[in-house]
């Protein structure tokens, strides 16, 4: 026994009709035929074949020579959330009075056809989709690599769209050496220490080249000022950095060789121990927890200091740091930057006895360069004293 062949459904559309209008019917006729079209489009009750069936008329309203019933059959289409790829496209490269606030606006613009109209659209087309709420991953990345400053300018201040460390780093990259860019990144709370750090260095760099190349001082006190301005920068990246972003911000000092002694000296002058901390974990390979413990427990810094590969020199100015911010844990306090080094210099001059007599100019001179202001004029003052003393 046969089985009969199945017959697909056919639809009583009589396109027909249409193609008559679009052909000898003037434009407040195509007009009104192009929004009975939207509206069938946009009925949840229109049938996919019955869709297919009338899109050869969308296709010829959605091209038609008057810009007027384009613009009133394309501000129809708008609020459709599935379109016709080729009738988004087809609205998408008409002229930008038309094509650009569709494209602000239709839900129907996916992944997908982002991509391919940033890629084949002008600046204005990509500016226009910088600024779209909820821009999936393909098309940040895609304008972050590719797009003009412009373009990236309008992303950056679109505040539905989140940027990654990446997108950043492509950024920098591309436009670090432009002021109106680099201005825009380093407003933005989320761009990571790493750069905000390479900029400093850069910044520092163009400060030394610019007082060499003057003679407006002396090199050596030249190179010593720029050296103490990108190490003050650097650290308060530092110490603004999130728990988060601090980890890759060491890593990064440490893989350019860039985390020095100093740095560290600085941090522990002026109270910055979530630093100091991190800093001897990754260069002693210790977890964070493990050397919280012994910064924070007296008399256990020593092997710790010594596995860090740190210069006997900045020993006892980092004890005392780790034994003023145990005593503030045990007191519950939370003492300034300048109380915080006010507390080191007594800690130097009252608690040590094995400290030999030379070692507290030493560790004055650190306090007056690395400390917070008063407490800087303080331990210069006091250095004085003890080598007019000596």
């Amino acid at each position: 026994m046969q089985h009969a062949t199945k017959q697909e459904p056919t639809f009583g559309l009589d396109i027909q009709v249409f193609m008559d209008v679009i052909a000898c019917g003037d434009a407040a006729r195509r007009t009104t035929l192009a929004l009975q079209i939207a509206r069938f489009l946009g009925d949840a009750a229109t049938s996919p074949g019955e869709r297919e069936q009338v899109l050869p008329v969308a296709r010829r309203l959605v091209a038609d020579a008057d810009a007027g019933v384009r613009r009133s059959f394309i501000d129809a289409l708008t609020v459709l959330r599935v379109l016709d790829a080729d009738l988004l496209f087809t609205i998408a490269s008409d002229e930008e009075e038309i094509a650009l606030p569709f494209l602000a606006a239709t839900p129907a613009l996916d992944g997908l056809r982002m991509l391919a109209v940033l890629r084949a659209g002008g600046e204005t087309r990509q500016a226009v989709i910088a600024m779209r709420p909820g821009l999936p991953a393909e098309a940040v990345d895609f304008i972050t690599r590719e797009a003009s400053l412009a373009v990236n300018a309008l992303l950056l201040e679109n505040a539905d769209v989140t940027l990654g460390a990446a997108h950043f780093r492509t950024l920098y990259q591309r436009f670090g050496g432009e002021k109106a860019m680099l201005d825009l990144l380093l407003a933005r709370p989320d761009l990571p220490p790493v750069i905000r750090i390479v900029q400093a260095r850069r910044a520092a760099a163009s400060i030394h080249a610019l007082l060499t190349e003057r003679h407006w001082l002396p090199s050596a006190l030249s190179a010593e000022l720029v050296a103490d301005a990108e190490e003050n920068a650097t650290l308060d990246v530092l110490r603004q950095a999130g728990p988060h972003d601090l980890p890759p911000a060491i890593a990064f000092l440490i893989d350019n060789q860039l985390l020095t002694p100093s740095l560290i000296v600085h941090a522990a002058c002026q109270g910055a121990m979530p630093v100091v901390i991190e800093c001897l974990a990754q260069l002693s390979g210790l977890p964070p927890r493990k050397v919280e413990e012994q910064v924070y427990q007296r008399g256990r810094l020593r092997a710790l200091h010594a596995r860090c590969g740190l210069p006997d020199s900045c020993y006892w100015t980092l004890q005392a740091a780790c034994d003023v911010a145990a005593d503030e844990r045990e007191d519950g306090l939370n003492h300034s930057a300048d109380e915080f080094g006010a507390h080191i210099i007594e800690t130097l001059l009252t608690r040590y006895a094995a400290m030999p007599p030379a070692e507290q100019p030493r560790n004055l001179a650190f306090l007056g360069r690395y400390a917070a202001e008063r407490t800087r004029h303080l331990a210069t003052r006091l250095k004085a004293d003890l080598q007019q003393a000596a």
